[in-house]
């Protein structure tokens, strides 16, 4: 609402300051005609570079685009100009150029006027974006440390290290020889989060691969109770990034609400596609706690990471049918 006001008092300050650099005379009535007739090039100009070209192409670094773009816009605002001034000519005027108006007469200084506004528009939204991207960023950033933390701790927190160092114990009073693969993947797990979990993007194939170490370690908690089904539709998966940890911390999730107060079998289901240039990711679960996944902090730090990375380039839902919890993220491919 304050958003609209403050739109409608600029466009309305400007109105009145383009119909007093146009008065001549004081012919008021002539000078709010004209404005009448050329703001609307003006606020349609404003509008497209801050609203379209800005966001589309200038804050996504292709600055020659938005270059190029800019200059056709202006091009296409100065031919909408010089019709309306040759339509003044010809139907007002009729063919005498002392008969136009005084402030159509010299159009260089029409066009002054006209995009001295766009230009003080596009100065006064240009820094409310930047000043809200920053603040935005500078959020995301706080939130994604947050997420890296509270990652880590879920991780790293005694009872999950307690229940690995039982089940290596209990490998190694066995001398079983899932014991010295069980280490090796408890390494490589946390090897790949103190070393990833401050990148943006990593390749979906490190992902997986450590997620795979990630179900390794926990399937030992859950014994024969763990089913977990795998779809993968990439193709080569080193061409692909998606942000670190997300894998990981959507299957935590799924262990976490899953096998709470769950002594029948869970079974988790997941699948990584690539369709038409979009990386679409889904998961789910079964559980028996009235406590389901969809409040999960897990979740809510995902949506701040993927935010932040993304901006609104994103998708993610999820439902609960039943005792089923689905999870589905949609990004970009990178």
């Amino acid at each position: 609402m304050f958003k609209l006001l403050y739109h409608i008092l600029f466009w309305g300050l400007s109105f009145l300051l383009c119909s007093f650099l146009m008065s001549y005379n004081n012919n008021w009535n002539e000078a709010f005609l004209l404005s009448s007739i050329y703001m609307p090039i003006t606020i349609g100009l404003a509008y497209t570079i801050s609203y379209y070209l800005i966001p589309q192409f200038l804050l996504k670094g292709k600055k020659f685009r938005f270059a190029l773009y800019s200059i056709y816009t202006f091009i296409i605002a100065e031919f909408i100009t010089l019709t309306l001034n040759t339509i003044i000519f010809i139907f007002i005027a009729n063919y005498q150029y002392d008969l136009m108006p005084p402030a159509t007469q010299d159009f260089a200084i029409l066009n002054t006027v006209l995009f001295l506004i766009v230009m003080l528009f596009l100065a006064i939204t240009s820094i409310d974006k930047w000043r809200a991207t920053d603040t935005e960023k500078n959020e995301a950033l706080k939130n994604m440390a947050e997420a890296e933390l509270k990652f880590l701790k879920s991780q790293l927190n005694p009872h999950f290290l307690f229940n690995t160092m039982n089940n290596l114990y209990a490998l190694s009073l066995k001398k079983s020889d899932k014991a010295p693969e069980l280490i090796l993947r408890l390494s490589a797990l946390l090897e790949y989060i103190l070393e990833n979990s401050k990148k943006n993007l990593v390749r979906l194939s490190d992902e997986v691969k450590v997620l795979e170490d990630y179900i390794y370690i926990e399937s030992f908690r859950f014994g024969d109770r763990l089913k977990i089904h795998q779809e993968l539709n990439v193709g080569n998966q080193n061409e692909i990034q998606i942000p670190p940890l997300l894998l990981i911390t959507l299957m935590e999730n799924c262990f976490k609400h899953g096998g709470k107060n769950n002594s029948d079998e869970l079974i988790i289901n997941y699948m990584i596609e690539v369709i038409e240039s979009k990386i679409k990711i889904s998961f789910s679960n079964n559980f028996v706690s009235s406590e389901s996944n969809s409040q999960a902090i897990g979740l809510k730090n995902i949506k701040s990471q993927l935010a932040y990375l993304y901006k609104s380039h994103y998708k993610m839902n999820h439902m609960i049918t039943g005792k089923i919890f689905n999870i589905e993220i949609e990004l970009p491919c990178q």
